[in-house]
C-alpha cells in the first residue's frame, strides 16, 4: 500500500475548496477565516491542494466543539495531517474489538474525555 493510500484510508473523503463552498454554500473568506481560527481541518497535499475531511462535517457545519479539539492537537502539534488521523482513525481494544472514532466521541457529547486525551496527546507530541 502507498503511503498516499494509507492517507486516503486514514482520512476517508474530502471536499475541495470549490466543492465545499459550492456544496455548504459558504464563501471562500468565511472557509479560509474558519480554518485560521481552527474550526474547520484543512489538509494541505504536497501539491498545494487543500482538503477538508468530510468526516468533520454535519449538515454543512463543523463538528461541534471541534475548534476545541483542534486547538489543544495544536498545541503539541502543527500537523493538520496528524490531527485528522487522531481524530478519524478507528481504536482498537487489548481485545481486538473497535472503539469509536474521536470524531463520532465528539459527536456524541465526550468533549470532557477528549479535551483530557487530546492534552495528553498534545503533550506527548510535543516532548
Amino acid at each position: 500500500m502507498t503511503a498516499k493510500r494509507a492517507w486516503a484510508e486514514i482520512i476517508g473523503p474530502c471536499y475541495s475548496e470549490t466543492s465545499l463552498v459550492r456544496r455548504f454554500g459558504w464563501t471562500l473568506h468565511g472557509l479560509r477565516e474558519a480554518v485560521a481560527a481552527l474550526e474547520v481541518l484543512e489538509l494541505v497535499t504536497e501539491d498545494d491542494v487543500r482538503l477538508y475531511p468530510a468526516f468533520q462535517f454535519d449538515d454543512g457545519r463543523p463538528v461541534p466543539h471541534l475548534a476545541d479539539v483542534l486547538t489543544v492537537l495544536h498545541s503539541g502539534v502543527e500537523s493538520p495531517w496528524t490531527w485528522a488521523q487522531w481524530l478519524n482513525t478507528p481504536l482498537v481494544t487489548d481485545v481486538g474489538g473497535e472503539l469509536p472514532r474521536n470524531i463520532d466521541r465528539l459527536r456524541a457529547g465526550a468533549l470532557g474525555e477528549l479535551l483530557l486525551e487530546a492534552r495528553n496527546d498534545a503533550y506527548a507530541w510535543g516532548n
